[in-house]
């Protein structure tokens, strides 16, 4: 017991001298040391009055004197202490916003250039030659000749309306009793007395016999004229020397003879050409008076139009020679 008073005596005298510290006393201030005496001083053992003697007791340990808090062991001052200022933490706002970075797009590398190859030229496919269109042939006596014997048709068209059908019809009629050549010398002008197309006209037959016996007996009295004949004189625009291909039209001129009735006469012509001959048509058209003929007149036959074509096909060959 003695101990613990012994400690709250030394602990009122401190505080004593730090109260009278901060009120300002005068003098030198006043040490808050504890005694060394005091501070060490040894418990000593507890009498029992009960037993009458001195007991050997655990001695109870002496804590050790603490500093006096550092408020208290200060100097005074004047200057009013200021409390130590506590940090506080800002709170964080949002994260600044960050434009994207802007992507560049990726580069492309050029195709290569193709590098122009030198193009072959092509070679030109050379004309046909044929012997008519030689240059050289067809020079001074030369001669050239269209054979129409033998591959060709004459034939005739005229249109007549029956009294027993609804729609007018063409009389046509034909023959492949044809001969006769034409004959151009090395300049290209026709030769005279050797140009000339020949028509046998009793072999002339239509689709009615009726009609083929009108026209031997009556209208062109085939039986006293038994051909007609072309005489040719010129042939204006065909093309010199004449050509190995191609299509032209033109036309042949000549002095025709029918029913005994001769008439200057000029044919259209669409001929097509190639290296060993021509194939084409001539064509005609005229009334029945340009040969001195009458337009027919038979039982059911109501008209007969004032008109007849004539028409020449042939597919001949072309000779040349000196």
């Amino acid at each position: 017991m003695r101990f613990l008073k012994t400690i709250l005596a030394t602990a009122s005298i401190a505080a004593g001298a730090g109260l009278l510290a901060a009120c300002g006393g005068a003098g030198e201030p006043q040490s808050t040391a504890i005694p060394s005496a005091i501070a060490t001083a040894t418990a000593q053992p507890e009498v029992d009055p009960t037993k009458g003697g001195t007991q050997d007791a655990t001695p109870t340990p002496v804590p050790t004197a603490k500093a006096a808090p550092a408020a208290l062991l200060e100097p005074t001052s004047d200057v009013p202490t200021v409390p130590p200022q506590t940090a506080t933490a800002t709170p964080a706002g949002p994260p600044p916003s960050t434009k994207p970075t802007p992507t560049r797009p990726p580069t492309i590398a050029p195709a290569d250039t193709p590098v122009p190859t030198a193009t072959q030229t092509p070679t030109a496919t050379p004309a046909p030659s044929c012997s008519h269109s030689d240059q050289s042939l067809n020079g001074g006596a030369s001669r050239v000749t269209v054979d129409l014997t033998g591959n060709s048709i004459s034939r005739f068209r005229v249109r007549e309306q029956f009294a027993r059908v609804s729609l007018p019809n063409d009389a046509v009629g034909e023959t492949r009793e044809v001969s006769g050549s034409l004959v151009f010398d090395g300049s290209g002008a026709v030769v005279a007395g050797q140009s000339k197309i020949t028509v046998g006209l009793l072999s002339l037959q239509s689709d009615e016999d009726d009609r083929d016996e009108f026209l031997r007996t009556n209208l062109l009295q085939s039986e006293n004229f038994p051909l007609a004949e072309l005489v040719i004189r010129e042939t204006p625009g065909m093309p010199w020397p004449i050509p190995c291909q191609g299509e032209v039209l033109f036309q042949i001129a000549g002095d025709m003879t029918v029913h005994g009735v001769t008439v200057p006469m000029t044919w259209d012509a669409t001929v097509q050409f190639r290296p060993d001959g021509v194939k084409g048509l001539m064509t005609i058209n005229f009334p029945f008076s340009t040969f001195d003929m009458k337009k027919p007149k038979r039982l059911f036959l109501l008209s007969v139009d004032d008109d007849i074509r004539l028409e020449l096909q042939f597919d001949a060959p072309i000779t040349a020679s000196p």
